[in-house]
């Protein structure tokens, strides 16, 4: 901006030197336009905040970043993060920095953490074929429970290996690379400490359910994933002989197991729901495949005058507490049924949370079929899931749709769906969608009317 001052910093590095420390690093720059480029300093506390904005409102590429502590020492150093333009775009800056006085260790993981695009396509793939081992790694660091032998100190690798019963050196060794996707950091005194997102891995949070059991059933069923291509056929039946919900009806463990890793989306979904959507003293909310109630229980709390049913398989409300029911004066009830013959009728509001991914047309049709036979015109059904993009230039960082359209494909013989296929599902059963808003970890309510 005009009148605004500035620095000019240049780097000077000997050819040689370049060449043996990076190989083709000068050239690579040269053909991506990045010998050059242009840096901001960030306003304190606001580093996090513009990454973002540069990465989903900008479009611009996560490319590295770093902590510096002697420039700057007496703030702390200064953190830089690098974006450049998504390639082939030549209407943007081609490389920029963001620099920010003291460490901000939490900022730079998830910068890091980002995919980066690359020119260099032995590494791209090499890191694709990695990435399993991330998520291995999450799931080892609930099964041995390190943020919770973490707890709120800082302690040393041999520590740590002293408190989950585990060989030092290699504990060193996991500890690193946990750092690395963000679960822990190290300070610098050599000490490891658990990051907001590693504490999601603690024992009494839902999210360590949630990892325990992407870690178990569930990644072993993808061993089977060309089977189910072959077949079409879930990955999860090939592995198991049973599909999963079957599965989980025969495995009381492994049920609990499901129902309380249901909870770690569902606590988030509930506290936007229960805020954004309004349920009117006396209605009568019908949570169809509410499993243990987590969903209804919350919104029964914000609304005082609202009564509600959680409607699902006689293994699951069986299982559920007695005192979750006790506890709201004969407002909730859990009632037991399958959806595919009929659910409780007479309500307001009905809720479908993340239901119709698991099955098919046909079954979702089923489904809402028997859901506005129990309803009258006007009543009101809530539908929660993620929505694909419906084409690739829309698509945004971050999608978990797609993702997850091979899970249910692996899983739950369901699959993701574009809000399109989502109106025309609900049209054809006697609704219509009025209202589609954002939730959260990518998920959408569509608010639809019985028509």
């Amino acid at each position: 901006m005009a009148g605004t001052g500035g620095n000019l910093e240049i780097f000077i590095l000997p050819c040689g030197s370049a060449e043996s420390v990076a190989p083709g690093l000068i050239e690579r720059e040269r053909a991506r336009e990045e010998e050059a480029h242009t840096g901001w300093m960030v306003a304190e506390g606001q580093l996090e905040r513009t990454r973002v904005t540069c990465r989903n409102l900008l479009g611009m590429e996560p490319d590295g970043g770093g902590h510096n502590p002697h420039d700057d020492p007496g703030t702390g150093g200064r953190s830089v993060v690098y974006f450049k333009a998504p390639a082939g775009d030549k209407g943007q800056i081609p490389r920029f920095e963001l620099t920010a006085r003291g460490h901000h260790p939490e900022v730079l993981a998830a910068h890091l953490g980002e995919p980066v695009s690359r020119t260099d396509e032995h590494t791209a793939l090499l890191s694709l074929l990695s990435g399993h081992w991330s998520a291995r790694a999450v799931h080892v660091a609930a099964e041995l429970r390190i943020p919770d032998a973490l707890g709120d100190e800082a302690l040393d690798p041999a520590e740590v290996a002293h408190r989950i019963g585990c060989d030092a050196r290699a504990t060193a060794r996991f500890l690193r690379f946990l750092a690395r996707i963000g679960l822990i950091r190290l300070r610098a005194n050599g000490r490891y400490e658990t990051t907001e997102r590693g504490k999601l891995l603690r024992a009494d949070n839902p999210f360590s359910d949630l990892t325990r059991l992407y870690g178990g059933e569930f990644y072993d069923a993808w061993n089977d994933l060309a089977a189910a291509l072959r077949t079409g056929r879930t990955a999860f039946s090939h592995r198991y002989g049973l599909e999963h919900f079957d599965y989980f009806a025969t495995s009381p463990e492994s049920s609990r197991t499901f129902d309380r890793a249901m909870q770690a989306v569902t606590h988030l979904v509930a506290k936007e729901l229960s805020r954004s959507s309004s349920f009117p003293a006396g209605d009568t909310v019908v949570d169809v495949g509410g499993g243990n109630g987590t969903l209804l229980r919350t919104i029964l709390d914000e609304h005082p005058g609202v009564s509600g049913v959680v409607f699902d398989r006689a293994h699951v409300t069986g299982s559920a507490p007695a005192g979750d029911a006790a506890g709201f004066g004969g407002r909730l009830r859990f009632e037991a049924g399958d959806f595919f013959e009929e659910v409780p009728a007479g309500a307001r509001t009905y809720l479908l949370s993340r239901v119709l991914h698991d099955w098919d047309d046909e079954d979702c049709d089923r489904i809402l079929r028997n859901c506005r036979r129990a309803c009258e015109a006007g009543a009101r059904l809530l539908v929660v899931e993620r929505l694909l993009s419906g084409d690739s230039s829309s698509r945004r960082e971050g999608d978990l749709a797609e993702p997850w359209d091979l899970q249910m494909l692996a899983v739950t013989g369901g699959r993701e769906r574009d809000r399109a296929e989502y109106e025309k599902l609900l049209h054809g059963s006697g609704f219509r969608v009025d209202q589609v808003s954002a939730m959260p970890v990518d998920l959408n309510l569509l608010v639809a009317t019985a028509i």
